[in-house]
């Protein structure tokens, strides 16, 4: 009996020894990784001043409230219910979409948005597409048959701002505060699905368009969305659906489909929607919307240091987690946030330009 009892002890201790071990373990990596990021966060501040305060606020977020700066859905209300509202705090959510089945007349709408920022967050981005002519959320928008390619079809840069910077007070008249748009592709023949709703098949119109676009929107104070990188205008196919392959070189696309996107950049677009396009000579693993190799080209090729955002991730139906480099676009089930997005590490530096975006943005509480 009483060796049992000295074994056990022996046990006991050892036990204990490797409790301590482990313990010194992990609070040795702990501390590592709150230096790392220390100092990654200093290096940040650093190349981007004027970041600086949104990178500290950042720093202070758990895990879970950085996700939620990366992460805009869509809702199933007309009316803005509890569970709702318990969602969207509960996860930090900064951003939805709205869709024409939220959307009933004119005050509806404006109550709406109005009670997202006061039980939500004064501070979210509530984006929609309304481009005009075959896309619209919005019937009682008065400019809504005016489509991309009648626009592009006047040739007119001076009809282009005007529509723009009209379109752009009225959805912000309604609390809307970023509009998915404009489009950026280049249709390469009638037959492409977005014939329409581009401004035109020549690469240098749609740039002027884009650009008068943009400056429009912003001279409005509505957050622009250039849209669909890296283009989507050779392909037939509708990513509705499935992904869409186009295969070409950067250079080639820099001749071509990037021309009207480095037109929006030069006008200071906030955002760039990247599409679930996929190309082997870019990147044979992923499509464009899950790609780092993507956000890359248009910061060191293009220039673009805003907010990336994703196309519509439940779009094609084979995409089941996010990216953690900006922001996750979902249009219609608000209550997988948890679950799709929760293993995400929200990369500092996005999550920094998007608060920042949100919280200086002309429908903000801070403006």
């Amino acid at each position: 009996m009483f060796k049992t009892i000295k074994i056990n002890k022996k046990i006991v201790k050892a036990l204990l020894y490797l409790i301590i071990i482990l313990f010194i373990v992990y609070a040795c990596k702990t501390t590592s990784n709150i230096l790392n990021e220390k100092i990654y966060i200093n290096q940040l501040k650093e190349k981007y001043p004027d970041l600086s305060y949104y990178i500290d606020e950042v720093s202070k977020m758990s895990k879970k409230e950085r996700i939620g700066l990366l992460l805009m859905v869509g809702i199933k209300d007309k009316v803005l219910s509890e569970e709702t509202i318990k969602t969207l705090k509960e996860n930090n959510i900064i951003g939805v979409i709205l869709f024409d089945y939220n959307i009933k007349d004119e005050k509806q709408l404006r109550k709406l948005t109005s009670d997202l920022r006061k039980y939500v967050n004064s501070n979210i981005l509530i984006s929609i597409d309304q481009e005009g002519g075959e896309v619209n959320r919005i019937a009682f928008d008065p400019l809504k048959d005016i489509s991309p390619k009648n626009i592009g079809d006047s040739n007119s840069i001076e009809y282009a701002y005007d529509i723009a910077y009209k379109k752009s007070k009225f959805l912000l008249d309604l609390g809307i505060n970023v509009i998915l748009g404009p489009l950026c592709d280049i249709p390469s023949d009638t037959n492409s699905y977005l014939y329409n709703r581009s401004f035109s098949t020549n690469a240098d119109i749609v740039a002027e368009m884009v650009s008068n676009t943009v400056k429009a929107q912003r001279d409005a104070g509505i957050i622009s969305v250039l849209k669909h990188f890296p283009g989507h205008g050779d392909t037939i196919v509708n990513s509705h659906n499935d992904f869409p392959i186009i295969d070409k070189t950067t250079n080639e696309l820099l001749s071509n489909e990037f021309i009207p996107f480095k037109s929006g950049i030069e006008e200071c677009a906030e955002m760039i929607l990247v599409s679930h396009i996929k190309n082997k000579y870019i990147d044979n693993r992923y499509p464009a919307s899950m790609s780092r190799k993507y956000a890359d080209i248009l910061e060191n090729e293009l220039g673009f240091n805003g907010v990336i955002i994703t196309d519509d991730l439940a779009m094609t139906g084979s995409i089941d987690t996010g990216i953690n480099f900006g922001i996750n676009l979902i249009s219609n089930v608000y209550e997988n946030a948890e679950y799709m997005f929760k293993y995400i590490d929200a990369d500092i530096l996005s999550c920094a330009r998007v608060l920042k975006m949100a919280s200086e943005n002309i429908l903000s509480s801070r403006t």
